[in-house]
């Protein structure tokens, strides 16, 4: 239901179904049109419905137009559209609630959340956030989304559950006066339902099978890569050695991380901030690269090893051609433009509005670096939620409110970021975006994940989260708490693991340290094959023992990553407990791995599940294991204090 020119309409009657034109790599998409003709101008919706063959789960948006023009308007001041209603055949539901939006400063990650609610202890009506609700009853589950993303509490929509389920606008949506017409449409984000014969956690599984492989369009960032960034030795630069972050972004020190990187076994190799002589333009600095890349990009094209580049999306240098073009495009609170002064050692910024004009010229942007500099991977940087009211970008007019235009901006820029790597990726096939969410205040659910990947955790929590006093002197000030090798690092950085029986953890990227000795690899090692998949660290300074030990890992792993990311997991215990047991094992193939952790030194003993094709399985990495008759494996592991293992099943 929309209110249109103060009128609420919702009497839509079906007119026709079509083919869509839109060709998909993956699944089918069908055009339902429906027309609303109770008050003038007439009202054309059209639903396209994106499904797969045998899936339980469609996905859907609505673009809604007029015969003649119209406004979408706000009579009682606040959003007023709901998008739908569903009423299954169910009695007596349940109700659950995922929320993936939380940010916790110990852990300085964002982290999810399963709200399980009874049907005896539902009390309607009550509203929540999700963005997944699922109502179950007798081994038969509902499940609905919306693909979108705030910080949590923060929302943009609001789930009601009375004797029906329906979701609405809360805020930001359009705003009062929005325009449509035969040209001009609203276009609402992509939903999610669908319906299992089967309780919450079998959904759920089937669930995680349908993000991870019929979503994305373009499934490169659901692939199992291994990843290298360059930032981590660039702070080790400044905060061991009083550097600047970069005193050694050239060309000599790339290309002997490359060697280290391809020795590894790294399939994506990141050069983090520094690259570019000034943003906005995100041209190389040829003082650092005199030959403008080409002797990295060969070097990697012949390592097969594929090239990434740190980018800001929202910043443009004062003098960059960029900005000059889109000075009208630059974020702006309460009429104060948004300057952001040098960055990271290079020319001094301004924001710049993602939801205004200046969002087509980023797309050429990475188009070219692609077609120029072969660059596949695309690592997007401090993209905060909230920043513009602006009147004339697009996200609201001079006739509405200053915070109706904060609520627009919010929203709308998040449909940007998507629309921005949908129309890059239609140019440029087959590249990687991810999105860094390593501070709070982000676009954090399902809206990007939907396009690409996020990277989740940077170091860890800074020593102001403990309320750490700035008077209290750190030596060196690496800012972060976990910023060295050992167990500490990798048991609070590898949250990634909590998201994944719901959304695949290969989708939160995170970096370990590569660094040695053998006990701080053997973590690393296991907290990366939960779907992290990153390194970071000064790879020059690694000896060959250090190299050749964690590359044999890593090779290992490699062979099993597919099979490891595809597997729903299967969690004992708790980062901290002795043990922790992670088994990812895909069971048609019984290919897969068990991680295990430990605090206390012991022997432990652990039996998967029932697998298939045991008669040709390959254990690598456990101290004993047998075939049990019903099919399962039993392994025994003895680890040393703080130790990690990583079994793996070929």
């Amino acid at each position: 239901r929309f209110e249109v020119n103060g009128i609420e309409r919702g009497d839509f009657k079906f007119v026709v179904t079509q083919t869509s034109e839109t060709m998909l790599q993956h699944g089918t998409e069908e055009l339902l049109t429906y027309r609303e003709e109770s008050a003038e101008p007439a009202l054309i919706l059209v639903v396209a419905v994106r499904e797969h063959e045998n899936s339980p789960f469609i996905r859907f948006r609505y673009t809604l137009t007029s015969d003649a023009p119209a406004q979408l308007t706000k009579t009682e001041g606040k959003d007023t559209l709901r998008y739908f209603e569903v009423k299954p055949n169910l009695q007596n539901p349940s109700l659950t609630e995922i929320q993936l939006s939380h940010f916790d400063p110990v852990a300085h990650s964002y982290l999810p959340y399963r709200h399980d609610t009874p049907a005896s202890e539902i009390h309607t009506p009550s509203s929540f956030v999700g963005p997944i609700a699922i109502l179950s009853e007798n081994g038969f589950s509902v499940l609905v989304a919306y693909e979108h993303g705030a910080d949590h509490p923060d929302s943009f929509f609001d789930f009601t559950l009375t004797d029906s389920l329906s979701l609405a606008a809360r805020k930001g949506n359009y705003w009062h006066g929005y325009e449509i017409s035969p040209e001009k449409s609203f276009q609402s984000v992509w939903f999610e339902a669908g319906a299992f014969a089967g309780n919450v956690d079998v959904l759920l599984e089937e669930y995680r099978r349908f993000f991870l492989e019929e979503v994305a369009d373009n499934n490169e960032s659901r692939k199992p890569y291994l990843f290298y960034n360059t930032w981590n030795y660039q702070e080790r630069l400044k905060y061991f050695e009083g550097k600047p972050y970069l005193s050694e972004m050239n060309l000599e020190r790339m290309l002997a991380e490359i060697e280290v990187a391809h020795t590894l076994g790294i399939e994506v190799f990141v050069i983090d901030t520094g690259w570019y002589h000034k943003t906005g333009d995100w041209e190389v600095d040829l003082e650092r690269f005199p030959d403008g890349l080409k002797t990295i990009r060969q070097k990697l094209e012949d390592y097969g090893m594929k090239l990434g580049l740190w980018l800001n999306p929202i910043v443009a240098a004062q003098s960059s051609k960029v900005f000059l073009k889109h000075r009208d495009c630059v974020l702006m609170k309460d009429g104060i433009e948004s300057f952001w002064g040098p960055i990271w050692e290079t020319e001094e910024s301004y924001g710049m509005c993602l939801a205004s004009d200046y969002a087509e010229s980023f797309i050429k942007i990475m188009v070219r670096l692609h077609e120029e500099l072969g660059v596949t991977y695309f690592k997007w940087d401090a993209i905060g939620q909230y920043g513009c009211n602006a009147d004339h970008h697009h996200h609201g007019t001079a006739t509405n409110s200053p915070q109706e235009r904060t609520d627009c901006y919010a929203y709308e820029m998040g449909l940007a970021m998507i629309r921005i790597v949908e129309e890059a990726t239609k140019r440029a096939p087959g590249i990687i975006v991810d999105f860094d969410v390593t501070e709070g205040g982000r676009f954090v659910g399902l809206g990007f994940l939907s396009v690409g990947k996020y990277f989740l955790i940077n170091n860890g929590p800074y020593f102001h989260d403990f309320n750490i006093p700035k008077t209290v002197k750190m030596e060196p000030d690496t800012i972060n708490v976990f910023f060295y090798g050992g167990p500490a690092r990798p048991r609070i950085c590898r949250q990634s693991y909590r998201f994944d029986t719901v959304i695949p953890s290969i989708l939160f990227l995170t970096h370990f340290l590569p660094d040695g000795p053998q006990l701080s690899q053997d973590n690393t090692f296991g907290a990366l094959t939960l779907g992290g998949n990153g390194i970071w660290g000064d790879l020059v300074g690694m000896s060959e023992e250090e190299v050749s030990s964690l590359g044999a890992q890593l090779t290992r792993y490699k062979s099993i990553a597919q099979a490891a990311t595809n597997a729903y997991p299967k969690v004992t215990g708790f980062p901290g407990s002795s043990p922790e047991i992670h088994e990812k094992i895909e069971t048609q193939t019984g290919r897969g791995l068990i991680t295990l952790f430990t605090v206390k030194n012991g022997k432990f003993t652990y039996v998967t599940q029932p697998l298939q094709n045991m008669e040709s399985l390959r254990v690598e990495g456990a101290d004993a294991y047998e075939i049990l008759p019903n099919n399962r494996l039993k392994l025994t592991v003895d680890l040393e204090r703080n130790g990690a293992r990583v079994v793996t099943l070929h």
